[in-house]
């Protein structure tokens, strides 16, 4: 019977003391939707419409080497059908910021280049530049602006979705 309690005792012991504090888990809130439109509203990452990008291309400019491609994004449809591009991570994050041990800031720095057929021989290139902060403390991990051609084009307002349109 002392073993059976003893061997009890064990187990409960690497219960308890296994189990995480919920303090312990860091919110992460780092995905960007990203809306390029034209003063009209229509929506220029529809390849299908004419006037639009066709090829959507993302650069890394803190990237050991340089033109190295960032592939963690993706073109999505919103529920009205609206193209964006889905910007998560990808681009290398430096640190800019570290004085306080418990609030740190982090930048990414990338290229956009867009594609536009002008006819059925030539195209252009939109090649545009985007820079995100990101703020970083032991318990959230977020984007807090975002930068388009060096213009301040979103400020992270706590709770909201990070959503970005872009007129061209």
């Amino acid at each position: 019977m002392k073993n059976v309690f003893f061997i009890l005792m064990i187990i409960g012991f690497a219960a308890f003391s296994c189990r995480g504090n919920e303090e312990d888990v860091q919110n992460i809130d780092q995905v960007v939707n990203l809306y390029i439109k034209d003063a009209t509203g229509k929506d220029l990452l529809n390849s299908k419409l004419t006037g639009s990008f066709f090829s959507v291309a993302l650069v890394d400019l803190n990237a050991e080497r340089d033109n190295v491609p960032i592939s963690s994004f993706s073109l999505l449809k919103d529920a009205d059908t609206v193209n964006y591009i889905d910007y998560a991570a990808g681009a290398v994050r430096i640190l800019t910021d570290s004085v306080s041990a418990t609030n740190k800031t982090y930048e990414s720095d990338f290229y956009i280049n867009l594609t536009k057929k002008i006819d059925s021989v030539n195209s252009t290139l939109d090649t545009d530049t985007v820079k995100i902060e990101y703020s970083w403390s032991p318990t959230l991990f977020q984007i807090s602006k975002l930068y388009y051609n060096g213009k301040l084009k979103f400020t992270k307002v706590a709770g909201e979705p990070n959503v970005v349109t872009i007129i061209k």
